[in-house]
């Protein structure tokens, strides 16, 4: 049982996007992300491979990482109570993350009214709902005290996507106050694996000699989309051996271009901007479609002890959609405030939050923004900057929860952006001088 678990939440190691902080920052072509309708303030701009972006989000609702290591380091000390730490978790925990690494981005300014640009990254995004005895999982079998058995685990729900992403935004001023974008996405699909009515049971039995063996029980299933074929070696009539890896020894060696690009899907971002006076509103719907598996997609089915594996030829798995609705005004020449809510539908339900920021430029070289969110927890207190450290060249770092960010091993979320752009474009005050009256 705890290999097959292991399986599992082997992946949520690559999973760690949400930073409402970014939404109204000065001359970011990351915003994109957020609304294909930005257009960004500049005529060309260029992020490189890695350094040129990556974000992050995690939001794990019952414990914290130092409250699971003591849990683990003191489950089988007899002053130590696992009972309270449990209860404090609820009947589940839950687990949101998503992750996003930039390969390459370019964009530039198409005559007046229109921009173009193009984004390849690597994204993953992770949701899990679990008992909350599933903790016990993180420690092993003989630490656990014996009047606790059996463990139970009755729900475990699982969605973890890995993509490659490529794509196309177009934004256009279709009026002096309207401006549209659209995002087609073709998605290559890597890793996924969604389970559904998944329980478990650990209990022990008493041997010959008083010997203590553990018994798992476990019964479910798992649609899982690997980048090559599920170890041959593993399988046996259709039955998976436990005690052997799931990919073949050595797959990353022999993995190929061809297997990277082999599963494709398509998705659609569109995302609308209407601006009046000194005010601008702004709406936007994101991850329109699903990733795909027609080569190296398996049902797993299991049963007591036994796994069985199955191929699935038309094998889907969601990625969240996501709706951004967002308004600022710009009081100054160079300061606006805003308001963004952005709700994210998961499988299991969605997660709302909404942002208020205080967002502008300190001279031309340093634009920042201060911001609360609430949602998830309740002390979210975000800042942004972006520093323009040599001609051309800005950094920039974003969060939601700097506080968080100090103290991450008591924190139950986490949120950062980070990135170098190299960025060519008008003068953001003159831009501002023609908002002002």
């Amino acid at each position: 049982m705890k290999t097959f678990i292991f399986l599992i939440l082997i992946f949520f190691s690559i999973s760690l996007r949400a930073q409402n902080t970014m939404f109204f920052m000065d001359r970011l072509p990351q915003k994109i992300s957020y609304n294909p309708a930005f257009i960004p303030e500049a005529n060309f701009y260029l992020s490189l491979p890695v350094i040129g972006g990556a974000k992050a989000h995690v939001y794990n609702t019952g414990f914290t990482q130092n409250e699971l290591e003591t849990f683990v380091d003191n489950i089988n000390n007899p002053a130590y109570n696992p009972d309270d730490f449990i209860n404090s978790i609820g009947d589940y925990n839950h687990l949101l993350a998503e992750a996003s690494v930039n390969l390459f981005s370019i964009g530039f300014k198409l005559k007046d009214k229109g921009y173009l640009s193009f984004d390849i990254s690597i994204n993953d995004v992770t949701v899990n709902d679990a008992s909350s005895q599933i903790v016990y999982f993180f420690g092993e079998p003989e630490d656990i005290p014996m009047s606790d058995f059996p463990i139970v685990i009755d729900k475990f729900d699982l969605l973890t996507n890995t993509y490659i992403g490529f794509k196309v935004n177009y934004s256009r001023r279709i009026s002096e106050n309207l401006t549209l974008g659209i995002c087609p996405q073709i998605n290559f699909n890597q890793v996924g694996l969604k389970s559904s009515d998944m329980e478990a049971k650990l209990n022990i039995s008493i041997e010959n000699e008083n010997e203590i063996v553990y018994e798992t029980n476990f019964s479910g299933n798992i649609v899982a989309g690997l980048p090559v074929e599920i170890n041959p070696d593993a399988i046996d009539d259709g039955k998976f051996d436990m005690d052997k890896d799931l990919l073949p020894e050595g797959w990353e060696e022999d993995l190929t271009v061809g297997d990277v690009l082999r599963n494709r899907s398509f998705l659609l971002n569109i995302g609308a901007n209407y601006e009046i006076e000194k005010w601008n509103f702004y709406a936007s719907i994101l991850n329109l479609g699903y990733s795909k598996w027609k080569v190296n997609g398996y049902n797993l089915n299991g049963i007591n002890e036994d796994v069985y594996v199955e191929e699935d030829q038309n094998m889907k798995i969601g990625i969240p959609t996501k709706i951004y609705l967002g308004v600022n005004r710009q009081f100054s020449k160079k300061w606006n405030y805003g308001m963004v809510f952005n709700n994210t539908f998961y499988s299991t339900g969605s997660n709302a939050s909404a942002t208020l920021s205080l967002n502008g430029n300190v001279g031309k070289m340093l634009s920042t923004s201060v911001s609360y969110t609430a949602g998830y927890m309740y002390n979210n207190l975000g800042v942004g900057f972006r520093l323009r450290f040599l001609p051309g060249t800005d950094l920039y770092f974003v969060t939601d929860n700097v506080i968080q960010l100090f103290g991450y091993r008591d924190a139950h979320r986490l949120s950062f952006a980070l990135g170098i752009n190299i960025f060519v474009g008008a003068d953001k005050e003159t831009i501002n001088e023609n908002l002002i009256d």
